[in-house]
């Protein structure tokens, strides 16, 4: 999802406060790309997904939801990525 482009009524303040949270969950110096953010109106809540670089150097995908009413990051799984999943994320995706 475009964040240009919110749903009428979604407060661009909601995804700040959750990309504020998901930085408070990586050091500084961790490469991550934001690959997909999906607001959902029956939360409400943000589900990001996002790519990063682990400590043993293997790039993962992680998913998180981000609880906007309890401001509150809920960590949903990870896995590895193959080499063209980097590099669209290289490609395409936002950093962190």
């Amino acid at each position: 999802m475009s964040t240009s482009t919110l749903p009428a009524g979604v407060d661009r303040a909601s995804l700040s406060n959750c990309e504020a949270r998901l930085r408070s969950v990586f050091s500084p110096d961790t490469v991550v790309w934001i690959t997909d953010e999906q607001y959902e109106e029956n939360g409400p809540i943000w589900r990001v997904t996002l790519i990063y670089q682990n400590e043993m150097g293997a790039w993962r995908r992680r998913r998180y939801r981000y609880d906007i009413p309890s401001d509150t990051l809920h960590y949903t799984g990870e896995a590895p990525v193959s080499d063209s999943e980097l590099a669209a994320a290289r490609a395409t995706g936002r950093r962190l």
